[in-house]
């Protein structure tokens, strides 16, 4: 990996100087002020820096852990604690979760379906704006339509984190992520750090309250698979990609270790497990069942899909609008909307 910018952050040239301005001209200053926001503004509210993504050692050039080959026989692991549900359901003081929800540059409308569905959870509970930080993970930006678009998107709402890498779901992202994740903040300003799909759902104050309780270090938490001998038997076992967390030392970890650099192309949910299995880590772990799960549907229930339940920590799989609606209908998530509200004005 080079540590150069993208082509798409190359400035862009402007007449001589002492050139009239005429229109040209002026679209060219317009793209030009979008593309200076693009690389300033990338995760503005977290004190992200760019440069922190694409400066300093690419992947594999900090210090390395002398691991065992990833070919080796993955070591036991300690069976992951089911996510209790009498667990109240509110944020945790001290607790700081950092979730970054993967997606692609044109996908407007559903980063704009899930910052209005994460700020209305937000805004009903405060307590949780110190917690919870929600970004929104895609690679570089190669279409020039999405990078006029998304660097007005950034500059309004400065939620997104590029990463320097070709746009993939299993080539490698989610160990980018990570990886610069712990570049960012290396002297770690989150507890957790958690991948999460675009097509789940998450409640924030559960989520919050769930891992308010987890270990501190040495942690992976999220779905565990296989839950049972038909769906991903007998791999070993790993987190759902639909959302997990790690804590901070092993993202720390992932970022510097020659494990999971060397072997990060493969299910990214399987991959991230399969890396702490070799290497021994995450002895602690705990499993979110039955609180995550799949969207159930008219499809068979089994240990990863189910039906909604009112302590339901993330729901999975939504796909399109309708699996939405039905969702965000059940969790009441227009509860607080005034019945007038719907009606057009006399």
């Amino acid at each position: 990996m080079s540590s150069s910018p993208s082509s798409l952050y190359k400035q862009l040239g402007l007449g001589a100087a002492g050139s009239p301005v005429n229109a040209s001209h002026l679209l060219m200053l317009v793209l030009g002020a979008g593309f200076l926001a693009f690389t300033v503004f990338v995760v503005h509210p977290n004190d992200f820096r760019l440069q922190s993504f694409f400066s300093g050692a690419c992947p594999g050039s900090p210090p390395h852990d002398v691991l065992s080959p990833v070919n080796a026989t993955p070591k036991a692991t300690t069976p992951a604690k089911h996510a209790d549900a009498t667990t109240p359901v509110k944020a945790h003081p001290g607790v700081r979760v950092l979730i970054g929800i993967q997606t692609m540059p044109g996908k407007y409308e559903r980063r704009h379906l899930l910052r209005t569905v994460y700020a209305l959870q937000l805004q009903e509970h405060p307590a949780l704006a110190g917690a919870v930080d929600v970004r929104f993970v895609f690679c570089n930006v190669t279409s020039a339509v999405d990078a006029v678009l998304v660097a007005l998107e950034i500059m309004r709402y400065g939620d997104v984190i590029v990463l320097d890498c070709a746009e993939n779901m299993d080539g490698g992202k989610t160990y980018d992520f990570f990886a610069a994740a712990a570049r960012a903040f290396p002297d770690g300003a989150y507890d957790y750090v958690m991948k999460a799909d675009d097509d789940t759902y998450l409640r924030l104050p559960a989520l919050a309250a769930w891992v308010a309780g987890a270990a501190r270090e040495d942690a992976y938490l999220g779905l565990q698979m296989p839950c049972d001998r038909e769906n991903f038997y007998p791999f070993p076992p790993f987190m759902s990609g639909m959302g997990y967390a790690l804590s901070w030392d092993l993202v720390r970890w992932v970022a510097r270790s020659e494990v999971s650099r060397r072997d990060r192309v493969g299910p990214e949910d399987m991959w991230t497990g399969r890396w702490l299995n070799v290497a021994g880590k995450a002895k602690n772990r705990y499993d979110g069942a039955p609180r995550m799960y799949n969207y159930l549907g008219s499809s068979p229930a089994n240990c990863f899909r189910r039906g909604f339940r009112p302590d339901t920590i993330a729901v999975h799989m939504l796909k399109d609008a309708g699996r939405w609606v039905e969702t965000l209908a059940y969790f009441n998530a227009t509860a607080a909307l005034p019945p007038s509200a719907l009606y057009h004005l006399p």
